[in-house]
């Protein structure tokens, strides 16, 4: 009984609960009836039908059951109009009847790490899902009542990060982005791009170290110089680092903003490179890495389709795997107790599973962080296949955005209101793409034409009906009408909030959770409703796009502006 969820009062489903507890503490199931032409309301169904005349009695004698019908170990109810009116009454208003969440998950505290750029190029829409994931967990997460800090870890250490510097030393310095005309995070990675393009790609290595393959490269060239001048501290190549790292991480954030992501956490690659010779001593100290013939220090994962982790170069030169096993070694030591999740591409799949290991052996009396991993799926385009950055077919998020931003389906939409922006539009149509796929299959986005046709993205859908529903004609004072079929159909679905959050964050899944608010969405578009219904809609889409990270200003804000349209209508009335 202890693993049971607790039960609302206010919720229609958890007070029929309530009722059959009474009964069983655990042999009903209650669900809500999905076919609004049904008379009834609920259905209750029980493994042992030796209880159900009990419970028929039981149920008979709720006075919220106005009727109450057998069939065998099924029961169906419809609920008193009173209650239905009542609760719906609660939800026109702003109160969010029966749909309070916030004590799922009390007490716990959690940080989920999540997009995890380099500092050396704008973000490209093979971000996207990560951020949409990301985003949607922790969303979740704080409105099941958890204490949650969003967390990127930002490369700015790597390879990479001496390219980008090397190129704006090479091609633009004593240049700054403004006076290029460009964005900075979209300046410095076209300076690293044109940096990498004419010193040669990097060398051929085994496909299983692709994600590291710039950190393997040995060439002594600028980009390795200011690397090696940075690790000195030497004063000039420390300027330079920073302002390249800067003005990447500053585009970075605008292009998050536009999307309504803020980390509350930023961990950076620089911040441990230098304990990196720290981890490695230790590793080979306590028998779990092995320093090579060559100098080279690596982890042997016993793996026979990825047998050596490569962990620094010969010259002691940290790879990503090493300087990632510094921090969350790191994060272990700091953060113990604490619920970690992590979300990356299925790509670092092996990295995941040997990281996890080695620092289960590098420090056995600590729990492993990442306490868990969420691996996904990559991103495709129709054309250009997986997209990559060092392929040169990665669309940036800022094209993306604008290219949208200028659909006439979508300016059709934009409203001088409160979460109507262009931006908060946006962020509902492509971060709820991103969310409506299984997390382990990957992810084709099509092109943007697509993305505002409802035939081919629900998220586009969600968007009109969130419009639809703050539509000024449904503004009004509460006006319950139980007898309206469709009033009464989405109290009822609003009630299934609850519980879909609940079994939604038991796998960090919101794939059912996200088709619940897109099908009452279709549902909303495809009826001309009374006000009645928008009212209540606007507090299940506040919820349920608060839930999954689509309001760009928060959960709290959408439920605030819920909250104050409905007290306006009351006082004007």
């Amino acid at each position: 009984m202890s693993d049971q969820p607790h039960l609302r009062a206010d919720n229609l489903l958890d007070a029929v609960e309530a009722t059959l507890r009474a009964v069983d503490t655990d042999a009903f199931r209650v669900v809500p009836n999905l076919r609004q032409e049904d008379r009834t309301d609920v259905g209750a169904i029980t493994r042992d039908r030796e209880l159900a005349p009990r419970a028929l009695e039981a149920l008979q004698a709720d006075p919220a059951v106005a009727e109450a019908e057998q069939e065998q170990q099924r029961f169906l109810l419809r609920l008193e109009d009173a209650r239905i009116a009542e609760t719906g009454a609660g939800l026109e208003a702003g109160r969010f009847s029966g749909m309070e969440t916030d004590d799922l998950r009390a007490g716990e505290r959690a940080i989920v790490d999540f997009c995890d750029p380099n500092a050396t190029k704008a973000l490209h829409v093979g971000h996207l899902r990560n951020i949409a994931l990301g985003q949607a967990v922790t969303s979740a997460l704080r409105a099941a009542g958890a204490q949650v800090e969003r967390q990127s870890h930002i490369g700015d250490a790597g390879r990479s990060m001496g390219e980008a510097m090397a190129g704006y030393r090479r091609y633009a310095e004593p240049g700054t982005p403004e006076q290029a005309g460009r964005k900075s995070d979209q300046f410095v990675g076209d300076l690293y791009a044109r940096y990498a393009r004419e010193e040669g790609p990097v060398a051929d290595v085994a496909d299983e170290d692709a994600p590291v393959a710039r950190d393997l490269d040995e060439r002594h060239d600028l980009a390795q110089q200011l690397l090696t001048a940075v690790e000195r501290d030497e004063p000039e190549a420390t300027a330079l680092w920073k302002r390249v790292r800067d003005w990447a991480v500053a585009g970075q954030n605008e292009t998050l903003d536009r999307l309504g992501v803020q980390f509350e956490r930023i961990l950076y690659d620089s911040d441990r490179t230098k304990k990196t010779a720290e981890v490695a001593r230790i590793g080979i100290e306590r028998g779990v890495f092995v320093r090579e013939e060559r100098g080279t220090v690596a982890y042997y994962t016993g793996d026979d389709s990825y047998p050596v982790m490569p962990l620094t170069r010969a010259d002691g030169f940290p790879t990503h795997h090493l300087r990632v096993v510094a921090m969350w070694r790191d994060m272990m030591i700091d953060e113990e107790g604490s619920q970690l999740i992590h979300l990356s591409g299925d790509e670092w799949a092996a990295h995941v599973a040997h990281v996890e290991e080695l620092l289960g052996r590098l420090e056995p009396s600590l729990p492993v962080l990442p306490s868990r991993h969420v691996l996904h799926g990559m991103v495709s385009t129709e054309i250009g296949g997986e997209l990559s950055s060092s392929k040169g077919n990665a669309l940036l998020v800022d094209e993306l955005l604008d290219e949208l931003a200028a659909r006439p389906e979508l300016t059709a939409l934009v409203r001088d209101q409160p979460l109507l922006s262009s931006d908060d539009l946006l962020a509902i149509v492509v971060l709820g793409f991103c969310l409506d796929k299984p997390v382990v299959k990957g992810l084709t986005l099509p092109p943007a034409e697509r993305l505002v046709d409802p035939e081919h993205n629900s998220a586009f859908r969600v968007a009109q009906a969130w419009c639809k529903a703050w539509d000024p004609a449904n503004d009004g004072a509460p006006d319950p009408d139980p007898a309206d079929s469709d009033y009464r159909h989405i109290v009822l679905q609003a009630q299934v909030h609850r519980r879909n959050l609940a079994v939604a964050l038991e796998a960090f899944d919101l794939l059912k959770y996200y088709r619940y608010v897109a099908h009452l969405s279709d549902w909303y578009l495809e009826r001309d409703a009374a006000p009645r219904v928008g009212r209540v809609m606007r507090a299940l889409l506040a919820c349920g796009l608060g839930t999954l990270g689509l309001v760009r200003a928060g959960a709290e804000a959408a439920r605030a502006e819920t909250t104050r349209r409905a007290e306006a209508a009351a006082i004007s009335t």
